[in-house]
């Protein structure tokens, strides 16, 4: 803490000798418990810093306890502000010492700077050494580098700018901490380039010839095109389907599989009969693109092992560095993610490599890799250099890491808010703000700032809300946990049907669990992926059908023409042809058997049942499990197309398209996903709500299947109002998992079994939860202190300045800020009147329609219909000339009589004409 500057520094601003003293022995009490302060507020926000001194008048009345380290004696509430008010001032302090300029003189500073002083600055890293370069201005662990044509040496491009400005005449170095708080990376960069330097960001590592990865995923888009509609037939028509070496895309696709000789063809230009698809040879196809950092894979898209006798093939760390960035740094930042966590274990194995486990860790630990990937260091969880070992590289929002290695809080990029403040400071609305910059980013929401951009963040708001990543929900005194995380729900029980019931049977009546909003959108939030994600995903609003095609060990050709050319059959329901609309209902189906094949039939017929379910229960884009037995799967499937009657089968004449996901010849437990043994039926749905997804995926896409994609979109979950709930029993047993290092995929993961579903549950790292409390709202009971320590408190108090000073000759900005003075000393600062009333006001009427109806009887709420203090407020009394806004009119004596009624009474009226004399612009 710089002590003496600070004292010197207060004295200039107007404080006496002594308070300045004052002020200056708080910073350091404050400092005893909390560290360095100069440290602190670089590493911490303002407001934070402050919010653990908040200490309100409710806090007071309900005998709180000390919420900050610092011990206090004599009034609590008092001291806490005094420590409050000594921080603030040291912030202000360190923010003007700082002396950073802005945008328009940093561009100005910049245009000055030419190849001399940048070739000073690069004189000076090769003298001191890069190591001594960095810490002489506290730079670190550089992301982006400059170099200059005919040079093999590259420097930290950020230090270098820094260094460069301090040989302009009367210029100085800047500090790292400077540099990030007000100099522009991307102008510094733009300098440097227009004086003929390269700038490395991603891509550095001089990977561009024709086997980038971007050109590699382009040729894979082209045969796309020519699978789907022709296109590029010249290149692709000469290539056969391979039989071994396929390459797996880098990006979100149905299928991700590509043969590599026709990939390889177009790259190179050249026809089939001209390549090699294997890697036998260096120049053959899978060999080149497994060069490239490319997976090679079989036809089921499992990686294939490296031969041992090709030693050509690239092995070990330099092998796990290319496929790190290709399949997991760069899809991230495709999507804008803030972070990306590689699993060594999950990398070698995609790497195809044998027990290397430790070449893998060094890979992502190393300098070399955070050079070639411009990431920052990564932070590691779990034990040292396992195949469980986790790292977790932080990313930029604009592809470029930024310098230094963020704390895990940071990383987390979990935000837990509560906004709070007096009714009308703009607290409903600036979650909307808060929740666009979450969703969107910083870059957006900066632009989105201010009453002229109010419409179009109003528009993004929308938005979100309709593409469901931002949940709005208001808390009240009767909210449960049933409501906001899971209950019981009366149901009929239709959903949980293994298809239907005998015609005309009931259903009953039975409870299911039922989400609330909380946990609605946690799951969206873990289980999103955006389009350029990284993780496959079932849709888990579609039905998943059991089929049967034919009898185990006795009609297997059966089974394997159906896997074998994308179909699902059945021969229940005889050789009538079901294709005309009106069997889509089941009674005409059942009518129609009954009519012309069994007049005795019932519901409960499997040419009723079974031709129901196949022709009009299933729909186009459910899914399908062939079972193998009751207990046994062997594929799994995607409708595609509708019903269609096939007279000249050889057999099953009922059938549909099927896109085939996933299969195997030996099929897999059916107990895996689904706990009921299968029933005898063909064709039949499945209890939805017994279907555990989670398992169901890994069973189709393998361990890829993570429990949160590193591309997952961030959601938002904002609760207006928490505080009128009772936290406790809103929250249960889940108040815990609130806690960033707490969530999915988090250094200390938790999850629960929730009571009604008995399924396991946690929150992902991507739902951020905002919330509101109105201060002046006193029939609510006290904030739980559980709540206290998992959030972020942000105050919004009134702001005069957002008022016009003149509307009809009426200063609203002086009407406001008097007001607020007057409550303020007779009440609390916690009641005050927020700028949000006036916002709309455009006339002098409009102004006293708001003091009317909405500022007057909110006083007399505060104050408890004692209109002297309600009138003292408005800046009337008894006693003066002329009433502005209430009157006081004496109660006349021959009213009622009595020898102990003495003394003036008096009764209030609110004015019909309101003098805004006293607050004339």
């Amino acid at each position: 803490m710089k002590q003496d500057d600070f004292r010197k520094w207060l004295v200039s601003q107007g404080h006496t000798d002594a308070t300045a003293s004052s002020r200056v022995s708080s910073a350091k009490r404050v400092e005893q418990y909390l560290g360095d302060l100069d440290e602190l507020f670089v590493q911490e926000d303002r407001d934070s810093i402050l919010n653990r001194f908040a200490y309100t008048a409710e806090d007071e009345r309900a005998e709180r306890p000390n919420p900050s380290p610092v011990p206090i004696d004599g009034v609590l509430r008092t001291g806490l502000a005094s420590l409050q008010q000594s921080l603030k001032l040291y912030h202000s302090f360190l923010t003007e010492q700082t002396n950073v300029p802005d945008k328009a003189e940093h561009q100005a500073v910049l245009d000055r700077l030419t190849r001399k002083e940048v070739d000073a600055a690069m004189q000076e890293c090769d003298q001191l050494g890069l190591k001594a370069f960095l810490a002489r201005s506290g730079f670190a662990s550089p992301q982006v580098w400059v170099t200059d044509e005919g040079k093999d040496k590259s420097y930290p491009a950020k230090a270098i700018v820094a260094a460069a400005l301090g040989h302009l005449p009367q210029g100085r170095t800047l500090s790292a901490k400077e540099f990030f708080n007000g100099f522009s990376e991307a102008q510094s960069f733009a300098r440097l380039e227009a004086l003929g330097y390269r700038v490395l960001r991603k891509g550095a590592n001089g990977r561009d010839g024709p086997f980038s990865r971007d050109k590699i995923e382009a040729a894979m888009d082209a045969l796309d095109q020519f699978r789907a509609s022709g296109a590029y037939a010249d290149v692709f028509s000469g290539f056969e389907e391979p039989s071994k070496y396929w390459v797996r895309s880098s990006k979100p696709r149905m299928d991700k599989r590509f043969p590599t000789k026709p990939i390889v063809g177009f790259l190179l230009g050249k026809p089939a009969n001209a390549l090699t698809g294997g890697w036998s040879q260096p120049h053959d196809a899978a060999a080149r693109l497994h060069a490239a950092g490319y997976i090679i894979v079989d036809q089921n898209d499992e990686p294939l092992p490296l031969p041992e006798q090709y030693t050509h093939l690239m092995r070990g760390a330099e092998r796990a560095r290319l496929v790190a960035l290709n399949y997991f740094i760069e899809p991230a930042r495709e999507a804008g993610v803030p972070s990306v966590t590689i699993r060594a274990g999950d990398l070698h194995d995609m790497c195809g490599l044998v027990r290397n486990w430790a070449n893998v860790c060094q890979a992502l630990e190393g300098e070399m890799f955070q050079k070639f990937a411009t990431v920052p260091e990564p932070t590691r969880s779990g034990p040292e250099r396992s195949t469980t070992t986790e790292y977790t590289f932080v990313l930029a929002r604009d592809g470029a890491a930024k310098d230094g290695i963020m704390p895990h809080a940071v990383q987390t990029a979990t935000t837990n808010l509560i906004l709070y403040g007096p009714p009308g400071t703009g607290k409903t609305y600036q979650t909307a703000w808060e929740a666009v910059r979450l969703c969107l980013g910083e870059e957006v929401a900066d632009k989105l700032i201010g009453e002229e951009h109010r419409k179009q963040l109003m528009a993004e708001y929308q938005s979100l809300m309709k593409e469901e990543r931002i949940e709005f929900v208001t808390f009240h005194q009767s909210m449960s946990y049933e409501e906001f995380v899971e209950g019981l729900q009366p149901s009929t029980g239709d959903d949980a049907r293994e298809g239907p019931e005998e015609l005309g049977a009931g259903v009953g009546f039975r409870l299911k669990p039922t989400e609330g909003v909380f946990k609605r959108i946690s799951e969206r939030a873990r289980l999103d992926s955006s389009q350029a994600g990284t993780v496959s995903r079932l849709d888990r609003n579609a039905r998943v059908f059991k089929v049967a095609l034919g009898r185990r060990q006795v009609e297997e050709y059966r089974i394997r023409f159906g896997l074998d050319n994308g179909l699902i059959h059945v021969g229940w329901g005889g050789d009538i042809d079901w294709s005309d609309e009106r069997f889509d209902d089941f009674n005409q189906i059942f009518n129609e058997w009954r009519s012309h094949k069994d007049a005795e039939a019932t519901g409960h017929d499997g040419n009723i049942v079974v031709t129901y379910s196949f022709r009009s229960d299933m729909q186009i884009g459910d899914y399908v499990v062939v079972s193998d037995g009751r207990d046994r799967i062997k594929a799994f499937g995607k409708i595609t197309g509708d019903y269609y009657y096939d007279g000249d089968a050889e057999f099953h004449p009922h059938r549909r398209t099927v896109d085939w996901i996933w299969r195997d010849e030996v099929g897999t437990d059916r107990g895996r996903f689904y706990p009921n043994a299968f029933r005898r039926h063909s064709v039949y749905k499945l209890n939805q709500s017994l279907i555990d997804w989670d398992a169901l995926e890994e069973v189709v896409f393998g361990k890829r299947a993570a429990v949160a994609d590193n591309s997952a979109r961030d959601h938002v979950l904002i609760i207006d109002e928490i505080n009128r709930a009772n936290i406790s029993k809103v929250f249960g047993e889940l108040i815990t998992l609130l806690e960033p290092d707490k969530r999915l995929g988090r250094r200390d993961e938790i999850q629960l079994t929730l009571p009604y579903s008995k399924k396991r549950f946690g929150v992902p790292p991507n739902l951020h939860i905002i919330g509101t409390m109105n201060t002046a709202d006193r029939s609510i009971a006290l904030l739980d202190t559980a709540l206290r320590r998992r959030f972020t408190f942000k105050e919004l108090m009134p702001d005069p300045s957002f008022l016009s000073p003149n509307i009809g000759g009426i200063n609203l900005q002086k009407l406001l800020a008097t007001i607020n003075e007057r409550i303020e000393y007779l009440f609390d600062r916690e009641h005050q009147i927020g700028h949000a009333y006036f916002t709309g006001c455009t006339s002098p009427e409009a102004v006293e329609d708001v003091m009317r109806h909405k500022v007057i009887p909110l006083l007399a709420e505060y104050f408890y219909e004692d209109w002297a203090k309600v009138a003292a407020v408005l800046g009337d009394s008894p006693n003066a000339k002329a009433a502005r806004f209430l009157e006081a009119i004496p109660w006349k004596k021959s009213v009622i009589t009595g020898d102990d009624l003495t003394g003036e009474r008096l009764r209030w009226r609110v004015k019909d004409q309101f003098d805004f004399s006293e607050f004339k612009d």
